[in-house]
């Protein structure tokens, strides 16, 4: 951690010596708490489909644009930049940095949250519910300047098939893009990631969205890809959505996003894993495919 820190600090102004606290590491880079209310998110050139570059682009941009409503909580931007020499680490190359406003509250952690006592499962899914509801709405204002981030669904489709050479396959995913993309629905703002994860929950504040380095603009359903597991906690998410936004989640659209997860979930994993784990995430897209009326 010294080292990092000490080669961090060569590029990035302003931070406070260390240790830091590593607050959560994925696919795509680490996050630290600097210990005086802010955090440091670095983002490494390669981790899962895409770029680190276009990663940090968009998570930057996106915060950028996001300052400007209110009501939901997000993480404040405060600095950012491109590192000149991504390879001047001990540990992965890195892209990007990001300094960001610790928001109060911890991720959901999706295991635990069964663990909750079903009254209290519920009340974090409305939560959750709302807050969506909050955010494509108080987005509304921005979406037009946000639509250079592009759409996150065609945009992870294409970086699905980057890995996934089977034509037939590949065929049905171009007819998904244009099923996408033909869909008569408003396009709003969109998280682009909206997992347990991405949720940070606190005893008295509406939940807050973090990780926007999948952000762009879309039909609202896309932002519920990753809620594909039915049950009482989705149901919940589902009714508080409807209840603030004034829009039930329309159950077609929902189907393409969960195909569009489908076909990211299979590109990450096609190579790893045990051959039946491949065998079952080609049997998720398929399904996910006809259910969204894309047939063979």
């Amino acid at each position: 951690m010294s080292d990092l820190h000490d080669t961090v600090s060569a590029e990035v102004p302003d931070l406070p010596p260390g240790p830091w606290g590593l607050l959560g590491e994925g696919l795509w880079g680490t996050v630290h708490d600097l210990g005086d209310g802010t955090v440091l998110k670095l983002v490494r050139r390669n981790g899962g489909l895409g770029t680190g570059e276009s990663k940090h682009y968009r998570e930057a941009t996106a915060l950028g644009l996001l300052q400007q409503i209110e009501g939901v909580r997000l993480p404040r931007l405060l600095a950012g930049g491109r590192f000149s020499n991504p390879y001047g680490f001990s540990g992965p190359p890195l892209a990007g940095w990001l300094r960001l406003e610790k928001l109060e509250g911890r991720p959901v952690d999706e295991g635990g949250i069964y663990a909750l006592r079903g009254e209290e499962r519920e009340r974090l899914g409305e939560e959750i519910g709302a807050a969506l509801a909050h955010f494509h709405r108080a987005g509304a204002a921005i979406a037009e300047e946000a639509a250079k981030l592009g759409s996150p669904a065609l945009r992870s489709i294409s970086e699905a098939m980057m890995r996934i050479n089977d034509p037939a396959l590949r065929a049905r995913l171009e007819r998904l893009k244009e099923a996408i993309a033909a869909e008569d629905a408003p396009r709003v703002f969109l998280h682009g990631d909206v997992n347990f994860s991405n949720v940070l929950a606190a005893r008295g504040l509406r939940p807050a969205l973090v990780d926007f380095a999948e952000a762009g603009v879309g039909f609202a359903e896309e932002d519920f890809r990753h809620f594909d597991n039915p049950g009482p906690l989705r149901d919940a998410i589902f009714r508080s959505y409807a209840a603030v936004s004034g829009h039930p989640v329309d159950e077609f659209r929902f189907r393409l996003g969960i195909a569009v997860n489908a076909a990211v979930s299979l590109a990450l994993g096609s190579n790893a894993g045990h051959p039946r784990e491949g065998m079952r995430r080609v049997s998720f897209l398929d399904e996910a495919l006809r259910r969204a009326g894309i047939e063979d």
